[in-house]
């Protein structure tokens, strides 16, 4: 089976109907549920989508139902969760390599040690790894 790893800026798109791309990630995630692929992320992708939700709600993008909902949804989804303790050298490789945060190095970190491809809709990581990363992918390129 398919493994790819993906960010928040994807996984927020399934709950936030205001988003670009959003048919886009809610395909990704279809294929997740159907079996189609795996997903997989650094464990902080639980604190990004609960952070992403609320930030939402404050802008009132989404009502709470929807949040409570959502958050329901996503700890159903039993997404493969890493822990990047072991992949700390890895990460501060690609944050002194990209200047990009630890959330970001994170998923590219995940990425490589789990040979997934990352898809993301993070343009600001993307444009700035996509020269050098191939195996970084823009959503709106699938």
């Amino acid at each position: 089976m398919k493994k790819v790893t993906v960010d928040a800026s994807v996984a927020l798109k399934w709950f936030l109907a205001d988003e670009e791309y959003g048919t886009k990630a809610v395909n990704l995630l279809s294929d997740y549920i159907s079996g189609k692929l795996d997903l997989i992320a650094p464990s902080l992708l639980e604190y990004e989508v609960l952070n992403g939700l609320l930030i939402a709600g404050k802008r009132g993008r989404i009502k709470e139902e929807e949040i409570l909902s959502a958050l329901n949804g996503f700890s159903n989804l039993e997404i493969t969760l890493k822990h990047i303790s072991q992949l700390s050298r890895q990460v501060f490789k690609f944050c002194r390599i990209y200047n990009c945060s630890v959330y970001d190095a994170a998923y590219l970190a995940v990425a490589v040690s789990e040979s997934a491809p990352l898809l993301t809709a993070d343009e600001k990581l993307y444009n700035s790894v996509k020269k050098n990363l191939k195996w970084v992918k823009w959503i709106g390129d699938i």
